[in-house]
């Protein structure tokens, strides 16, 4: 529309300066030498602009002629690009496709196309030297991206993946934290941050990453409080294991803050106070967990509770386990708990009442070897000792600690499950295999695990 106007415009004032001349006749004369030539004015107007539009032509002309060079240049240019662009799309297709040899070719031919490109023909140059197993080649072309700081991201990634293959957990943690300096709200970047730092113990580091890692949601906050309350436990027992810590005891206390019936930090809790002679404070928080996780490690800690006066003596024992069977009366483990400090004691009348009421509230291998030890020291009848095992032996698993990532059983519970390493994936639960599968509160998503593994680049 606007040039329409602007058209429309021009010719109107053309029209205008022609009238404007017609209605004004006169002539106008050239002399030159001998010569003399007149003409209309109107004539001399039409011969200037005739002249004015051949000069304008001319200058077009010669300008394309001296842009020849530049303009051929620009097309060669334009055209190598294209090729270029299409052999990046072909490359990171071959590569998405696993031919090697074909992206090795347009990553060739990428790069020759695309010089001065060092984002994305480098990347599909790294990725195509990794199909086919040039480790080396494909180091130094994610290097070469670090150079460029719109690319320096794609060379962090593809190092760190060369390092997490190579086990070079160390170099990992330096690029993954590079990475993540980039792109702090990452998830995927967090969560490797996170387990490198687990890895290397800096749990001073861990617990700020895992902070920022539960703000992103790269960590579910169930998953990250429990990890919270085991990375102050292996904080504290790291100090109390120089010695004496108030600082340890305080780590330990705000774990127990977090969850009072996670059995690890009550032993570790109730052993702190007794080592400190706070006995009273022992006992109150073995009570309290023993109401919601009657937990059979518990037991030992409780008749290490006892008052001084009365430990070593068993009539004393069996009236201390009965007080803590007072704390859960339905506890099959309270039960057992009495059941075998009556044995110990040679109460075996109170000892069978005991196992029969923790069998009524659930069999198990336990129970049953606990009535074979009865018949052993009571009657000594070998056919009721070979009954009892033979019910251990079809009996309930009893629950263990347990590593929910590869199902291995564990005597006690630690913090890292050896030998695979993975943090925070043991819990007291049914072994696997068992005639109880692993309760579904305890599966953990193999994100929770220590798993070293950044998307590829």
């Amino acid at each position: 529309m606007i040039r329409a106007l602007l058209f429309f415009v021009k010719v109107a004032i053309f029209v205008a300066v022609a009238v404007w001349v017609a209605e004004r006749p006169g002539t106008v004369t050239f002399e030159w030498l001998d010569t003399t030539v007149t003409m209309h004015t109107g004539v001399f107007f039409l011969i200037c602009l005739g002249t004015i539009l051949l000069a304008l032509i001319l200058f077009r002309i010669l300008n394309w002629l001296a842009n020849m060079p530049k303009m051929m240049s620009r097309y060669r240019q334009d055209m190598g690009a294209q090729k270029g662009y299409r052999a990046l799309t072909l490359g990171l297709t071959a590569v998405a496709a696993g031919d090697a040899k074909i992206a090795q070719y347009q990553a060739h031919r990428a790069r020759k196309f695309l010089p001065s490109d060092h984002g994305l023909p480098v990347l599909l140059e790294a990725q195509a030297a990794r199909l086919q197993g040039d480790e080396g080649a494909a180091a130094q072309s994610f290097a070469l991206l670090l150079e460029n700081p719109d690319t320096a991201f794609l060379g962090i990634r593809g190092l760190l993946q060369n390092a997490l293959e190579d086990h070079d957990y160390d170099r990992a943690r330096v690029l993954a934290e590079k990475a993540l300096a980039l792109h702090p709200k990452q998830k995927w970047i967090l969560k490797i941050v996170y387990d490198l730092q687990i890895r290397a113990r800096d749990f001073d580091a861990t617990i700020l990453t895992l902070y920022r890692a539960e703000k992103a949601g790269a960590i579910a906050p169930d998953r990250a409080a429990s990890d919270r309350i085991v990375m102050l436990l292996m904080q504290a027992q790291a100090e109390m294991n120089l010695g004496p810590s108030t600082s340890g005891v305080k780590k330990l206390e705000k774990a127990y803050g977090y969850d009072k019936s996670f059995i690890p930090t009550v032993m570790a809790l109730s052993r702190a106070y007794l080592a400190r002679g706070n006995r009273s404070k022992a006992v109150k928080i073995i009570e309290k967990a023993w109401k919601v996780n009657t937990h059979p490690d518990l037991v030992d800690i409780w008749i290490d509770a006892m008052p001084k006066a009365k430990q070593g003596n068993k009539n004393e024992i069996l009236k201390w386990c009965e007080r803590l069977l007072e704390v859960n009366p339905q506890s099959a483990e309270g039960h057992l708990a009495v059941a075998k400090a009556a044995i110990d004691a040679g109460i075996w009348g109170e000892a069978r009442d005991h196992l029969k009421k923790a069998e009524a509230i659930r069999p198990s291998v336990r129970l049953y070897k606990f009535f074979a030890e009865l018949e052993e020291k009571s009657t000594k009848d070998e056919i009721a000792i070979r009954h009892w095992l033979s019910m251990a032996a079809d009996a309930p698993s009893d629950r263990v600690w347990v590593c929910v990532e590869t199902g291995r059983v564990y005597t006690q519970w630690h913090p890292v499950a050896e030998p695979h390493g993975s943090f925070n994936t043991i819990v007291w639960d049914f072994p696997e295999g068992g005639e109880h599968a692993l309760l579904l509160d305890h599966v953990l998503e193999a994100g929770n695990a220590v798993v070293l593994e950044a998307p590829r680049a």
